[in-house]
């Protein structure tokens, strides 16, 4: 299978990505996703309807031809082992290439990562033997389109020894970022981690320049600084609290403003490290974002069962999109309203049931009758008959509730509440209609009729397989 096969773009032989090694960062714990991850960590947690969130960021390394990607996992990681295994090797080993996962169990001292700088330090000898010329630091759990040959062009043209993606976000949520100061030049003369006074723009008082956790180092400096942090006992070893602030002033370090440069995905980028997080950037999918489709195939995010997309006729796409809704293959709903919801593989929805401003995640069960709006359930979860959940006040969701396995569902098992009557709905969708399967197959492919239509899905694209710890 070659490049055009799975819709990705020509990417010619170029020094700057062939002289890079990639690091994706996927060991944190994800605590602030709550019960989402019990199970598996955040970059392996499912997102719109077929991919993982680890996708968005491996999806931009082979788009931007770069093929030495190392993902250091720790926590919770055999899901997202299994994943790059099954889906992501593969995908580069014509290009001589490699993404593979560099376990913390893995290691010798079976001591762990303490911390972001010390993944890429336990892991510096594999990255040393590569040889390169720089090396690239990635998140595993943001969602976002980006070519980084522009932001390493950016970083070699201008001769920095570090260079530092970065977003305005508004003062309020300044605390969860990384935010930096610049110079006319765009060179940080400040950064402080998550600061509870955040210094803002100087023509925009709501706004900070923060960090996207995106940094690309020239390999001497890297290897420099991760030493001397390292014989820092007060060190908590992290990128963005140790050691960018231990290089400014010693070091050429610029900013790279995200948004100036974006050249695919419309400078959308999301950090889905909480539930809010998570069930807004659905929102917000749902809605549409300019510039930004997850059925590009000028810049594919790659399904997460690692084949291409399947065409799909009329409104019909990947995952079934139909009006505002995303609905993964083998997810079932009969005679049931289904208004701006996202539904993962094996998700069901029983008749005369109501989903506004929801997202199913696989396996989960949602009974007759219920009545359930501005919400993320879990995996697996079974919602009983005639739950009523509502998080609007008045138009707007405050705040997503996350159901679980422990959700006491007896206080939400009666009255349809006071927010909801009135309201009017989108005509249920029956799955005897538009989601009936049909067993004959031609020349090894699966026949799936959609709204009287007939759409293609590759035979091995079977779901079974999708989030197996669920």
């Amino acid at each position: 299978m070659n490049r055009g096969d799975i819709g990705l773009p020509p990417a010619a032989p170029s020094r700057l990505v062939d002289d890079t090694v990639a690091v994706v960062l996927a060991g944190g714990k994800g605590t602030r996703l709550g019960a989402l991850t019990r199970r598996e960590c955040k970059p392996a947690l499912p997102f719109g309807g077929a991919f993982r969130t680890i996708d968005f960021s491996l999806s931009n390394c082979v788009n931007s031809g770069i093929h030495r990607v190392g993902v250091a996992t720790q926590y919770r990681d055999q899901s997202l082992v299994n994943h790059i295994e099954r889906v992501w090797q593969s995908t580069v080993r014509r290009h001589r290439g490699f993404i593979e996962p560099w376990r913390a169990d893995a290691l010798a001292s079976r001591a762990g990562y303490n911390g972001t700088a010390d993944a890429v330090l336990q892991n510096w000898g594999k990255i040393n033997a590569l040889d390169p010329e720089r090396v690239l630091i990635l998140a595993g759990d943001h969602v976002y389109k980006m070519d980084y040959r522009t932001l390493l062009e950016r970083h070699a043209s201008s001769g920095a020894e570090v260079t530092v993606g970065c977003v305005e976000v508004p003062t309020t949520e300044a605390s969860q970022f990384g935010v930096m100061s610049i110079d006319d030049a765009h060179r940080i003369v400040r950064f402080t981690e998550k600061p509870s006074d955040p210094e803002p723009l100087p023509d925009c008082p709501d706004r900070v320049l923060g960090s996207m956790g995106i940094y690309v180092f020239d390999r001497d400096v890297l290897a420099q600084v991760l030493a001397e942090d390292a014989q820092d006992q007060g060190s908590s070893h992290d990128f963005g609290r140790d050691l960018i602030p231990r290089l400014i002033g010693k070091a050429k370090v610029l900013a790279y403003p995200f948004n100036q440069h974006a050249s695919v995905g419309g400078g959308y980028w999301r950090d889905v490290g909480t539930v809010a997080a998570y069930w807004r950037t659905h929102m917000e999918l749902l809605a549409g974002i300019p510039g930004f489709d997850l059925n590009d195939t000028d810049w594919p995010v790659r399904p997460g069962d690692g084949h291409q997309p399947p065409r799909h006729a009329s409104r019909v796409k990947w995952p079934a999109r139909m009006d505002n809704c995303l609905l993964a293959e083998r997810c079932q709903f009969e005679q049931a309203t289904l208004d701006h919801a996202v539904l993962f593989a094996n998700a069901t929805v029983a008749p005369n049931t109501v989903l506004e401003n929801a997202v199913v995640l696989p396996n989960a069960v949602i009974g007759r009758d219920c009545r359930l709006s501005g919400v993320v359930v879990d995996a697996g979860v079974r919602v009983p008959a005639g739950t009523v959940i509502d998080t609007t006040r008045g138009n707007e969701t405050r705040a997503p509730m996350l159901i679980t396995a422990e959700t006491n569902f007896r206080e939400f098992a009666s009255g349809t509440p006071r927010s909801m009557l009135g309201r009017r709905h989108r005509r249920g969708v029956a799955a005897d209609r538009y989601l009936t399967k049909t067993q004959h197959t031609t020349d090894g492919v699966d026949t799936t009729k959609v709204a009287g239509t007939n759409f293609h899905a590759d035979s091995n694209t079977a779901n079974s397989e999708r989030r197996a710890s669920c």
